[in-house]
């Protein structure tokens, strides 16, 4: 019986050990989250549903922002060879010209990510903002637009193991971690493809507001959290 007890006694300290204190200081408030055409759902509406059970919790504000402040659309920019439609429209708080001062930048992934036209004013919004943020957050191949933005210079940082060729191409100075769920580097954050994104996010709530309030919203989401090492995508697209 002595035996068992400490067991469980060594079990509850290695989780008491393991639980995140809130960070000082004052906590970021307006969150941005990036809006352009054919973006992808999860990337935007996952991290989405974790930022509003956050907000049941601790005063935030969350915006849609895309470049003109108008309809951003899911839609691809070529027809699914199916003949598919499972398209929606979304549409933004503000443009890149109009929006609030941000604390918290987020931008995701989707197709769009490959047309450097859609995406030349995101990079430029990105890069104009991120000196005054206090964290950078990519989702999927959103890190594409990061490493545009020069902001992983010399930092670590992932993305979405399916378009690994892709994302990469962009910036040779960045260490990227092909078997990781999520990884931070200073103030920046960045996940691995679509539903990463949710694990990196609640890390990062974690990370932010500690233990406590991320445990509360992984379980009002009924969500099995991930870890930032808990990776099994690398080693499946052969990386």
């Amino acid at each position: 019986m002595k035996n068992i007890l400490t067991i469980i006694l060594g079990f509850c300290t290695a989780f008491a050990v393991a639980n995140v204190d809130p960070q000082p200081g004052p906590k970021p408030k307006n969150i941005g989250i990036a809006l352009f055409r054919a973006w992808q759902p999860m990337d935007v509406f996952g991290v989405f549903e974790a930022l509003w059970e956050l907000g049941l919790l601790t005063p935030i504000n969350v915006y849609l922002i895309d470049a003109d402040g108008s309809a951003a659309m899911v839609k691809p920019f070529n027809p699914f060879a199916t003949g598919s439609n499972t398209t929606a429209t979304v549409l933004a708080d503000y443009s890149f010209d109009n929006a609030p001062p941000l604390d918290v930048w987020i931008v995701g992934g989707g197709i769009g990510t490959r047309d450097n036209a859609t995406m030349a004013p995101v990079i430029e919004f990105t890069k104009k903002v991120y000196p005054s943020l206090q964290y950078m957050i990519s989702v999927c191949t959103g890190a594409s637009v990061l490493a545009r933005a020069g902001i992983l210079d010399g930092k670590r940082a992932t993305t979405n193991k399916n378009a690994w060729a892709f994302v990469t191409q962009f910036g040779q100075r960045i260490r990227w971690q092909p078997h990781m769920r999520y990884v931070r580097d200073g103030n920046v954050w960045t996940t691995s493809g679509v539903s990463a994104g949710v694990d990196g996010i609640l890390g990062w709530i974690e990370y932010v507001w500690g233990t406590n309030v991320s445990t509360t919203v992984t379980n009002a989401m009924e969500w099995y959290h991930s870890g930032a090492n808990d990776d099994i995508f690398g080693t499946l697209h052969g990386l």
